[in-house]
């Protein structure tokens, strides 16, 4: 017997702006699911820098975990100081989009090959944890 694993081994790093849009604007959390894309939420812009800053590097230390196991990481949107929180932690830049709609985003994601860890970690009944 086969056990899929369900994790697609993706993950956004999506700014505040589209998982709490305003009224009428891009929601990006229907299309992740859809896409079954994970989700990191990155601080509020309005959030001062002394409560940012600890914010994005745990971020970033997340972010450099799911890098070394192999996840796709893609940021979608803008926060100041996550470049400068993701170089500290090591991770390279990523593939980024500040989306217009939610066509370009899909577009965006469904462009993406399939990351390294979804191929290589499927378990079978004789590969229990």
């Amino acid at each position: 017997m086969t056990l899929r694993d369900r994790r697609s081994y993706r993950v956004a790093i999506v700014s505040d702006r589209y998982l709490n849009p305003p009224e009428g604007k891009l929601d990006a959390v229907p299309i992740l699911l859809q896409a079954e894309w994970g989700a990191i939420q990155l601080p509020a812009d309005d959030y001062p820098s002394a409560v940012a800053n600890p914010l994005l590097e745990q971020v970033a230390e997340q972010v450099e975990e799911f890098c070394r196991r192999g996840y796709d990481a893609v940021v979608i949107g803008r926060r100041d100081g996550l470049d400068e929180a993701l170089a500290a932690a090591g991770v390279p830049r990523l593939d980024r989009i500040d989306p217009a709609s939610a066509r370009a985003l899909q577009a965006f994601l469904n462009r993406r090959p399939a990351p390294a860890a979804r191929s290589s970690r499927r378990r079978t009944a004789g590969n229990k944890r």
